[in-house]
């Protein structure tokens, strides 16, 4: 058989149609269920309208509502007694910012000094 014109049937090459060793596949997924098949109780948790007592995939809302900033103060630190406190940043101390300063004002005087040049060149 030709390879297919759609690139999404030649990737995937289970499309019985397009591929004659995909027939298996999907004649193996048609089958009925034997009656060798292991059957028995569906266990409670499995039953459809189950609900588990705590949704694992839905955060805290109000720990999420404390980290967004959404509650009063003295109610966030109630909330998050039990989250451990985020490092804070160590402060920059004044002398490097103070060299961080004068580097950024002596790039500015480099750039204007040599746009100047390039501009009397021309």
């Amino acid at each position: 058989m030709s390879n297919p014109q759609q690139p999404e049937l030649a990737r995937s090459r289970k499309t019985p149609a397009q591929d004659q060793d995909a027939v298996a596949g999907v004649l193996d997924g048609q089958r009925d269920i034997g009656a060798d098949a292991p059957r028995g109780p569906v266990p409670p948790e499995n039953q459809p309208g189950h609900r588990p007592a705590d949704e694992q995939d839905k955060p805290d809302l109000d720990k999420f509502a404390a980290k967004l900033g959404t509650m009063e103060p003295s109610e966030r630190e109630e909330v998050l007694e039990d989250e451990q406190p985020a490092p804070a940043p160590a402060p920059a101390p004044a002398r490097r910012r103070a060299l961080v300063g004068v580097a950024a004002v002596a790039a500015l005087f480099l750039a204007v000094l040599v746009g100047r040049r390039i501009r009397s060149r021309r």
